[in-house]
């Protein structure tokens, strides 16, 4: 018995191999999430508020351990707490403004914070603490008090994933409407500049006038998302280099670089026009 297992070992491995290969090859051929990726994108983002939540604590507990009782270092920690009070006033002054957004209030907002984002992909996805059990689906528009930030791409039971608007894919090009004088220019988003931190709008027609100040806010057309939701305002307008089409550069409302709290805007069925919901 002991020789056919030896002698069988190889085939087991090489059974296992094709097996595993196979797997990933129809979970990369799936749009949606199997059971399997969902497990362990969950796995992940609760290892990660595993470590990264008592860290804070243990650091601190260890400072305090090690610490003197001068009346230096109370003074040193008597600066600190006044510079966190400071800090947190001025975090609740920043969240007040997100509840009277204009745009949150046209949904149910599912408050998130960013659990992770990977050095290499900064400016093209980021993961949050919510996920279907909160009631995230994918396509939903995320922002922050100043404007739109991304959509969701990706949706575990307990987590999910963002795609920036900033994120250099081509599946990902955004439409939006340039509100110049009371009319809509339809562009689409191409690419993000990273030398210039600017969102480049291409193939606006020349007799379309666009200047710098116009507004940018979603289309609602093609990209599920709903429309008039707050992007930036052009920066800068240019032909193209052949000539043939205007190229828009958009400054963005959010601060792209520096997100640690988003909202997911749902949209509320109260909020539907007729002609959105089907006349229901």
């Amino acid at each position: 018995m002991s020789k056919f297992f030896k002698n069988n070992k190889a085939i087991v491995i090489l059974c296992a191999i094709i097996v595993f290969i196979a797997l990933i090859g129809v979970s990369l051929r799936s749009q949606s999430q199997s059971p399997v990726e969902q497990y362990v994108g969950d796995s992940v983002s609760f290892g990660q508020r595993v470590v990264s939540y008592p860290v804070q604590f243990v650091t601190g507990s260890i400072g305090n351990l090690f610490s003197g009782n001068s009346s230096e270092e109370q003074s040193s920690k008597i600066k600190k707490l006044e510079a966190e009070n400071e800090r947190l006033e001025g975090e609740n002054k920043k969240y007040k403004k997100e509840l009277d957004i204009d745009d949150i209030s046209k949904f149910d907002p599912i408050s998130s914070t960013v659990l992770s984002r990977n050095p290499d992909q900064w400016m093209n996805t980021l993961v949050i603490n919510q996920g279907s059990k909160d009631g995230i689906e994918k396509n939903m528009a995320v922002l922050t008090s100043e404007g739109l930030v991304g959509r969701i791409s990706k949706v575990n039971q307990f987590s999910s994933q963002v795609d920036l608007i900033s994120t250099n894919t081509r599946s990902n090009r955004l439409s939006v409407n340039i509100q110049h004088k009371g009319k809509n220019v339809f562009g689409l988003i191409d690419n993000y500049d990273e030398k210039t931190d600017e969102l480049v709008i291409t193939d606006i027609d020349n007799k379309d006038s666009v200047k710098k100040g116009d507004k940018v806010v979603t289309s609602g057309l093609a990209d599920q998302l709903p429309s008039g939701i707050y992007i930036g305002e052009v920066e800068k307008v240019q032909k193209d280099e052949y000539g043939l089409s205007k190229e828009v550069k958009v400054k963005t409302a959010a601060n792209l670089t520096d997100l640690n709290h988003v909202y997911v805007a749902k949209r509320n069925p109260s909020t539907i026009p007729d002609n959105e919901s089907g006349g229901n």
